[in-house]
């Protein structure tokens, strides 16, 4: 079932733990994983930071669970949650791969947009892994990041396209995001950073024991005109636990 999405004017609100910014409108792919809640949802919210996913899902009359490493945030996502849904909304702070402890098979949908960028290739696997463990049989996930075709990463290209053509397991890897890029938000961002792309997000989910439904590029909605490049900003994907 299909649910109208309210769009607010485009703003972005700086992350209380230098993770850049979140934005007040829901993006393509996140949209579609509120769309795929109803009252009889389970959802996990990855990096739920202000609640853009999570207080429209919650709308939808889906119980969720939002994680963010800042707690601060999470309290704000309480406060700003509408009171006749305060009741179905459970807050999980703390990083994901490292902190997040819950039963296997406790959730039909899961959702992370723009948080996996933020890992190392092992906490990738790892929090695929909790993904997976976390599902419920046929439950899903739904994926948003950054690739490399960002307008701050350009000079980053032409190191990334040569490690895919020479197969390093981790192509989008940044150490320090500082050598490649001189953005004036930069020093809003983590030390490194890790771009990721289709046959990366694939290869993760599908050695995880999931089944990928769809995958694409795009450039998201929200994303600020000085980190357009060529519509390929971000990797969508979205996959089913087998």
């Amino acid at each position: 079932m299909a649910h109208d999405i309210p769009l607010n004017p485009h703003r972005r609100i700086r992350t209380a733990n230098c993770m850049g910014w979140s934005s007040n409108t829901l993006n393509e792919l996140s949209e579609l994983f509120v769309q795929a809640c109803s009252p009889a949802t389970t959802a996990l919210d990855v990096g739920a930071a202000l609640g853009i996913a999570t207080i429209p899902a919650l709308a939808t009359g889906a119980t969720v669970h939002a994680n963010d490493a800042s707690a601060e945030q999470l309290l704000n996502l309480q406060q700003n949650t509408p009171p006749e849904d305060r009741q179905r909304l459970t807050l999980h702070p703390g990083r994901f791969h490292r902190d997040f402890k819950y039963k296997g098979e406790s959730f039909d949908l899961a959702h992370a947009s723009n948080v996996f960028h933020f890992f190392t290739g092992r906490q990738l696997e790892q929090a695929a892994a909790l993904l997976h463990h976390v599902l419920r049989p046929e439950g899903k996930v739904f994926i948003l990041a950054a690739t490399p075709y960002m307008g701050p990463f350009t000079d980053f290209i032409p190191t990334y396209e040569a490690n895919v053509r020479n197969h390093v397991l981790w192509p989008g890897w940044i150490e320090n995001a500082r050598h490649f890029s001189n953005h004036r938000l930069i020093d809003q961002f983590p030390k490194s950073i890790h771009l990721l792309d289709h046959t990366v997000l694939t290869r993760v989910f599908t050695s995880a024991g999931f089944e990928i439904e769809r995958s694409w590029t795009l450039r998201r909605r929200d994303l600020p005109k000085s980190i357009h490049y060529d519509g390929r900003e971000n990797v969508a994907l979205i996959a089913r636990k087998i």
